[in-house]
């Protein structure tokens, strides 16, 4: 048995995309959901919201929703992570992929370039109302949408036998507040659902799952799963803090060479967790977007030097993309842009530490 083998029995419960067959104390609020979608497939359709702290299990019920809803129903479930997907025609786009996946697997997919949003869209209500299909679309990280617009158009698709129902995530519970009143009016009637913070007892009994489904048989300390459970709980009870820190206890025990995960791994760990929100950004970034982040050392460097490091490593963007990059990880706070110098050029540093960097797969 290798050292990794000694500690973990089955690592990817601690991954960002695992998803459990349920949700320790999370099964009312996937009980009302589920009853308010399966109602709206019966023609009464309530849009809802639901709000709560990060790391309440808020994305992760809504996909275990999804998952019964695409093996049960005919209906187009579509989940649009609006941080990925933050214009109109990213978040439309995907829903005509899921689309066309999931109804018209033997049509070639349709080609973004060259087509116009309001022609995108047109064409994708034609194809539903041909499939006569309704449609649940969760717009999780709504508030990071940049035309809201996209709730308006696509609440006005509606025919006689098709509709589609908003799901909308957001940790602000306000964050339909300031919508214009036409846009407002048609997400009536509106269903407001909050996620509580965990407990520490609810804490226990989840970091208990994720230890007994990830780890080897009394690796674990009871202790530390304690420690962990009163520690999440006091900070908003954030699962993904408890769920990244077994992971990365397990590894320090692991490189340590010990062959249990004590309180004093679990209180390393938990000293990095500060950086927790930038991982979970980082985490969404994509690969070309990683990379670039990547390159920034960690004393810091001036952008002209930045950009000819990058081009020579074969980067192929050009100076306008590329500072396009830099300037959306200083909006997320992952770096700092101060203009030094005679020139007035931008002298980039991380927020992140670099090893954290290079935690994040």
């Amino acid at each position: 048995m290798s050292s990794s083998e000694a500690i973990f029995k089955n690592k990817s419960v601690l991954s960002p995309d695992y998803l459990p067959e349920n949700l320790p104390n999370r099964m009312e609020e996937i009980k009302e959901i589920s009853r308010i979608i399966y109602e709206s497939l019966e023609g009464k359709v309530t849009h809802v919201l639901i709000s709560g702290q990060p790391g309440t299990g808020k994305t992760a019920s809504i996909k275990l929703i999804f998952k019964s809803l695409k093996e049960d129903t005919d209906a187009l479930v579509c989940y649009v992570n609006c941080f990925n997907k933050s214009t109109r025609m990213g978040a439309i786009y995907s829903m005509v992929l899921d689309f066309f996946k999931d109804k018209r697997p033997t049509r070639k997919m349709p080609s973004r370039r060259g087509i116009a949003y309001d022609e995108l869209l047109d064409s994708f209500q034609k194809e539903l109302e041909k499939a006569n299909t309704k449609v649940i679309v969760c717009l999780d990280e709504v508030d990071q949408l940049k035309e809201s617009e996209l709730i308006h158009d696509l609440l006005r698709t509606r025919w006689d036998s098709s509709h589609v129902q908003i799901i909308a995530i957001s940790n602000n519970p306000f964050i339909f507040k300031d919508l214009d009143p036409r846009t407002k009016s048609r997400l009536y009637p509106l269903r407001e659902i909050s996620f509580n913070p965990y407990t520490k007892e609810q804490m226990r009994e989840i970091v208990k799952a994720k230890v007994e489904g990830a780890f080897q048989e009394d690796v674990v300390d009871k202790e530390a799963i304690d420690y962990l459970a009163e520690f999440t709980a006091q900070k908003k009870g954030d699962v993904r803090v408890a769920r990244e820190t077994l992971l990365r206890a397990g590894e320090l025990a692991r490189k340590s060479g010990d062959s249990k995960v004590g309180v004093k791994h679990i209180r390393e760990r938990l000293n990095r967790a500060r950086h927790t929100k930038a991982i979970r950004v980082i985490n969404e970034l994509t690969k070309m977007e990683r990379f670039i982040l990547r390159l920034i050392p960690e004393k810091g460097t001036y952008y002209p030097r930045l950009y000819r490091f990058y081009k020579s490593t074969d980067g192929q963007l050009g100076d306008r993309m590329f500072r396009n990059y830099i300037e959306r990880f200083s909006k997320f706070n992952l770096i700092n842009m101060e203009r030094k110098g005679v020139g007035g050029s931008y002298f980039i540093t991380l927020n992140t530490p670099k090893d954290v960097l290079f935690e994040v797969s």
